[in-house]
């Protein structure tokens, strides 16, 4: 079955038979045959790629997922988060602010998947080090970080960091 889905996805004639190949892949857990493709020319087709390798929790594309973060196509950046966070990549954590510092809370969606996935790595360390930052915006995804790992120690950080966002 993985080289019908193969063939599917290296065809250049219709995406949607290229998509369907890639959730073959997926069904199939079939990472190697997928990893390839977070370099295609379509961006779709890197978008589903990376939805899928978060979706089977695979992080053998680690180190081709992290610049994906940066992508100036949504769906990309989006996927690339989701991905990263579902694997627990601590590797991404730079990248990931990076991201919510330059999104500057435009787009919500890319702020939410670059919570979730710093939410899922979990290390409240990085976060809590923001609560000084000059950065709005990494102040309010330290804040949701830190609220939704609710470790204890940290509730007294995340309401200090709370104060400061919302004082004139």
């Amino acid at each position: 079955a993985v080289d019908i889905f193969v063939k599917a996805v290296q065809q250049k004639e219709n995406q949607l038979a290229r998509v369907h190949g890639i959730w073959g892949l997926g069904q199939l857990k079939a990472a190697k045959a997928i990893s390839p493709l977070l370099s295609d020319s379509d961006e779709e087709i890197i978008a589903q790629s990376l939805k899928v390798l978060g979706d089977i929790y695979d992080a053998s594309a680690e180190a081709q997922m992290i610049p994906l973060i940066a992508s100036s196509n949504p769906r990309v950046a989006f996927f690339a988060a989701q991905a990263l966070g579902r694997v627990k990549s601590e590797q991404a954590i730079p990248a990931l602010l990076k991201q919510i510092e330059k999104n500057a809370d435009q787009d919500l969606y890319i702020r939410h998947a670059a919570v979730l996935a710093l939410s899922r790595i979990g290390q409240a360390e990085p976060m809590l080090a923001l609560q000084n930052s000059p950065n709005r915006s990494l102040r309010i995804a330290a804040v949701l970080v830190l609220r939704s790992l609710q470790k204890p120690q940290e509730q007294l950080t995340t309401m200090s960091l709370f104060r400061q966002l919302y004082q004139p």
